[in-house]
């Protein structure tokens, strides 16, 4: 297994997901509140990594019909508790992960669990926006609770593989708690300090640049449909363009970084001539029109705000705000 890695202040330290990390879950007991996919998928990999799993969800089910009886560790079943209610769950856990759907919910659960922690380290996974996590982590605080804010980043296949990515944030000790007990979650741990807004904002803003992605392929893809182009013909095409998109990422990071936009790579005009190509054809071909007309629409407002021999770049002037 690769190794897992702690990122913090922007410093990587390598520790081992070997035999020494496996043998210490064993003694682990891990409780996940909330077993829609994410939960299930954190549950199976924590107990299939050698963990003890208590698990509950609002919504009575068996552990067969949420998809956990089937667990093996070693070639052998791997036991999962299945919890009444939530105190029972937590009792005598080292961690706690809650996994609800956003959180109002988390909160409300919050509430119920933290007479029952004893001390224990609860991360929050649940998803939604900074000030909610905020506000979460503020209301873990009054409540005497040891408390992480997490973000899973992957989709639910990758978790317990080398690929996973997970977020956290918190005060060092209980980060450090939290990310040798989820060990087993496999992959990169991703410590990104003590502001708790942080796993979320940077969780949300891969998801808006992974759905805006799949609806441009989907509408380019209606696009050279019209002409008789099959989606299959089109994935190299698209595929190639993504690479180039790869490769302009770290110019775009340092445009909206220095505010400067003068390289002469791609000028403003020339851009805009494009995007009324792009508009005019989807018109054409009866597709709608709505992400086209948002980027060139986002176009002319920087070519009226700064002119036309610029880089393209500087759209991002409205984005970021006063200077």
């Amino acid at each position: 297994m690769r190794h897992r890695h702690q990122t913090q202040h922007g410093r990587m330290t390598a520790t081992t997901t070997g035999s020494n990390a496996t043998a210490a879950s064993a003694t682990t007991t891990v409780a996940v509140l909330g077993l829609g996919p994410m939960g299930v998928a954190l549950a199976r990999a924590l107990a299939a990594g050698g963990s003890r799993v208590r698990v509950w969800n609002r919504t009575p089910r068996t552990l067969a019909e949420h998809g956990l009886a089937d667990v093996e560790r070693d070639g052998s079943p791997a036991p999962i508790e299945l919890a009444d209610d939530p105190a029972a769950a937590v009792a005598g856990a080292d961690l706690v992960v809650v996994c609800v759907r956003d959180h109002t919910a988390s909160r409300a659960l919050l509430e119920t669990v933290a007479p029952h922690l004893d001390g224990a380290v609860l991360v929050n996974v649940s998803t939604g926006s900074p000030d909610q996590a905020t506000r979460s982590a503020r209301h873990a605080e009054a409540l005497g609770v040891r408390y992480v804010t997490g973000a899973v980043m992957v989709p639910t296949p990758m978790v317990g593989t080398d690929d996973c990515l997970v977020l956290y944030a918190g005060e060092e000790d209980d980060v450090t708690v939290a990310t040798a007990a989820l060990t087993p979650l496999g992959g990169t741990a991703d410590v990104v300090g003590t502001d708790h807004a942080v796993p979320p904002v940077l969780d949300l803003a891969m998801l808006d640049i992974y759905f805006a992605g799949m609806y441009a392929f989907m509408h380019a893809a209606a696009l050279v449909g019209r002409q008789g182009v099959t989606p299959a013909r089109f994935l190299p095409y698209a595929q190639a363009i993504t690479e180039t998109l790869n490769g302009s990422l770290p110019g775009l990071a340092a445009s909206a970084t220095e505010r400067t936009y003068r390289t002469g790579d791609a000028r403003l005009g020339m851009c805009l001539a494009f995007q009324e190509h792009i508009l005019t054809a989807s018109e054409e071909a009866g597709v709608p029109t709505e992400l086209p007309a948002l980027v060139r629409d986002a176009s002319r407002r920087a070519e009226r705000a700064h002119g036309a021999d610029i880089d393209w770049d500087v759209v991002a002037e409205e984005l970021l705000g006063p200077r």
